[in-house]
């Protein structure tokens, strides 16, 4: 993982709307990149408040999975 490098993953913090209603919200708060291990290094720009995190393959610009 260089800087520069396309990150491999999006990470979002996930919360559920107030009385269940609707889709939950998804805030990105960093990325993941792929080891040459086998694991997955994480870079967060923020903390979760809730404790729920979800890693998903990046959007492209037409907001087509990656």
């Amino acid at each position: 993982m260089a800087e520069g490098d396309k990150p491999d993953f999006d990470v979002f913090s996930v919360r559920e709307r107030e009385g269940g209603k609707g889709k939950d919200i998804f805030t990105k708060i960093g990325v993941a990149y792929k080891r040459r291990d086998g694991g997955v290094g994480i870079l967060l720009d923020a903390l979760p408040i809730s404790r729920r995190v979800v890693v998903l393959p990046p959007l492209e610009p037409d907001g087509e999975k990656g």
